[in-house]
Parts: structure tokens; sequence; C-alpha cells
């Protein structure tokens, strides 16, 4: 899964979501994959599939933040005279 951040509303998205994939991740570790009560069931998502969405989101903040934007911005410049 490939993340792309080219903003900062996408940033603070993204910091967002890490936020809840880490708070996912821990309720898997903590009360397990999947649970049942009674005739009820419950799953969670996979932990590796947690932990590479942690992985990607958490490169592409750090490439967002160390690298900024992609954006070249170029000025075209005439001489006077």
């Amino acid at each position: 899964m490939a993340v792309i951040i080219k903003n900062k509303q996408q940033l603070l998205d993204a910091e967002e979501t890490l936020q809840d994939l880490k708070k996912a991740r821990k309720k898997i570790l903590v009360g397990g994959q999947s649970y049942a009560i009674g005739e009820n069931q419950m799953s969670r998502a996979s932990l590796s599939e947690i932990s590479k969405e942690i992985e990607a989101y958490e490169a592409a903040i750090d490439a967002y933040k160390t690298h900024g934007t992609s954006k070249n911005r170029a000025a075209r410049v005439v001489p006077l005279g």
C-alpha cells in the first residue's frame, strides 16, 4: 500500500489515520484477533495488514516532513534592457 501526502490537510488526515491504526493494533494485541459471545462472533483485521499500513503511513509522514511537497516551482525571468 502506497500512501502519498501532497499537502498539509492530507498530512493531518494521515496522522489521524496512523493513530487509529495504532489503536487497532493495540486492541488486537490485548484482546486477540477474534472472540465469540454465545452465537455472536467478531473478528478484527489481520495484525500483519495493520502493521503494513502503519509502516506505510509512517514512511509517508516522514517523507513529507523531510522533503515537503514534490512541487517544483519555476519562475520566468525577463531581463530588462
